[in-house]
């Protein structure tokens, strides 16, 4: 109990627009998009449309559905909580 400080759902708007509305004012955070795999459709909106990795994270969700807040130190149990309710796919993606 107690491990997620708060989350975001990742939609429209992407990275830039959602992941500041899970946060205080105050604090900003890094996105580290090389530890997850940029799936096929995205890499293709990419090539195919000439789009700006800025602008993807600002446009898609880049195949992350939702970020969740979890104090450093509670991080590997979140993961391992997550991955036995069956989530297949669990990345530490950044730091506030």
């Amino acid at each position: 109990a107690g491990l997620v400080k708060s989350m975001s759902h990742i939609t429209g708007g992407g990275f830039t627009d959602n992941i500041p509305r899970a946060l205080p004012k105050n604090l900003g955070c890094t996105v580290d998009v090389s530890r997850w795999e940029l799936p096929g459709v995205f890499r293709w909106i990419m090539e195919a449309g000439n789009v700006e990795p800025k602008e993807m994270a600002r446009t898609f969700n880049n195949g992350v559905g939702m970020v969740l807040v979890v104090a450093e130190d509670k991080a590997a149990a979140v993961k391992e909580s997550l991955v036995a309710a069956g989530e297949l796919a669990v990345y530490e993606i950044g730091r506030v």
